[in-house]
């Protein structure tokens, strides 16, 4: 049950970003979750989505995550 409540939060951080380009209040606790999808499953989609998103995200704002205020 744990996986589905993980992917189901992945999912909806990808899903929101690419409909507007907004990164969750909570983005390094979706940075575990996409670790935990991948460690059941190397090759799921979302979580490979969102690796590739917080990779962008982080090289734009110079190594870290933006900050939300």
């Amino acid at each position: 049950m744990e996986q589905y409540v993980d992917l189901k939060r992945l999912l909806a951080a990808v899903q929101n970003y690419r409909a507007d380009g907004t990164l969750p209040n909570y983005v390094d606790d979706i940075d575990l979750v996409c670790a935990r999808v991948l460690a059941g499953n190397p090759f799921d989609e979302t979580a490979i989505d969102w690796k590739r998103i917080a990779e962008y995200e982080k090289e734009l704002n110079g190594g870290t995550w933006p900050r939300n205020d």
